[in-house]
């Protein structure tokens, strides 16, 4: 009977994960605009396209809500697994919350890049990757905005941005990681990721560093057509203006 539990509450999971990030915010901030935003620029539905088409406030205020889009859930789901019976469900194996957290962002990620409420055309994840990052470690969260936003003043390329900044992440989540399975061994010193408790402890269980590996190799596979611009030295600069508006002007 646990077993049917437990798969139940995998496709559950995925499923509430794929339902929240098939919202598409880029779409809903272009019809406030009276605009459908996918008939813009590059059609797609992320913050980057929404800045070059509708300006810096409007393209931010999408990148912010879809790192809200995985943050929120998995907020969701950790104070549910905390404060309700399922918490002593999840108690008999040590990684599930870990699990099912990456279980949740992987929907999300699925559901922004192939949104159901959106002909299944969406964004290209860098934004929920963020928010899972910033749910399981806001340490590395925040040395993954220093190497982003550090490439964006240099470069103008929110692409190479992107491409480079995520594998980092990688990188920096194996620290962590071995802490985990050598120093920090006792599943009693962290919480999932998100501290609650009064001592800190810098932990990722090896279930995120796989989910991080999985979702990053994905966000560069989206890039594949930036990758290639990039190489033929034809990507353009990224300027974030509001096109739309100074024309109905």
């Amino acid at each position: 009977m646990e077993t049917l539990y437990f798969i139940l509450l995998i496709f559950g999971t995925l499923s509430f994960g794929y339902l929240i990030g098939s919202i598409p915010v880029g779409v809903l901030i272009g019809k406030l605009h009276g605009i459908d935003i996918s008939k813009y620029g590059s059609g797609n539905t992320g913050g980057t396209n929404v800045g070059r088409t509708l300006g810096k406030k409007a393209g931010i205020t999408t990148m912010v809500l879809d790192i809200f889009k995985t943050f929120i859930p998995l907020l969701c789901f950790q104070l549910v697994a905390q404060f309700t019976p399922l918490k002593d469900f999840l108690a008999n194996y040590r990684y599930s919350l870990e699990l099912f957290n990456s279980i949740i962002a992987i929907g999300v990620c699925i559901g922004h890049t192939f949104p159901l409420f959106n002909h299944f055309k969406g964004g290209k994840c860098v934004a929920s990757f963020a928010g899972y990052i910033l749910f399981t470690s806001p340490i590395l969260f925040v040395l993954g905005c220093l190497v982003f936003f550090t490439l964006l003043l240099t470069t103008k390329k929110v692409s190479i941005c992107s491409i480079i900044a995520v594998p980092s992440v990688i990188l920096t989540s194996l620290v962590p990681m071995i802490l985990d399975l050598t120093v920090l061994k006792d599943p009693t010193t962290f919480n999932g990721g998100m501290y609650f408790a009064p001592n800190f402890m810098l932990h990722l269980s090896f279930i995120t560093t796989i989910t991080i590996l999985l979702i990053a190799c994905f966000v560069v596979f989206r890039h594949k057509a930036n990758i290639h611009r990039l190489k033929q030295g034809t990507e353009p600069v990224t300027h974030f203006e509001n096109t739309i508006d100074k024309k109905q002007d």
